[in-house]
């Protein structure tokens, strides 16, 4: 697995990383809109292609007009990206709680 996030751009892991937070899976899906207010607004003016590539990546399928889901892959990748940036943000709260 580590072989495809390499292969993932920047946008591309911001955008995995924001649909691991929500738990999408193959049966909860995200419409375009609301992936765009939970982005920062640097990584709006390449959103559409970036979706468009994570389709042809096969990690993000289409599941209505603008509204898409995870594969089964891209939940597994979407959650370890996510489960990172938990941990990158929260590493130092744990010394907080053991005291």
């Amino acid at each position: 697995m580590n072989d495809i996030e390499d292969a993932l751009t920047e946008d591309e892991i911001k955008i995995l990383e924001v649909l691991g937070r929500l738990h999408i899976s193959q049966h909860k899906n995200i419409n375009e809109s609301t992936i765009r207010k939970k982005l920062p607004k640097q990584y709006h003016a390449n959103l559409k292609k970036t979706i468009k590539s994570l389709i042809s990546k096969g990690i993000l399928r289409l599941y209505r007009k603008e509204n898409y889901c995870l594969n089964a892959k891209g939940k597994k990748i979407a959650e370890e990206l996510a489960k990172k940036l938990r941990n990158n943000v929260y590493s130092g709260l744990h010394i907080l709680l053991k005291s």
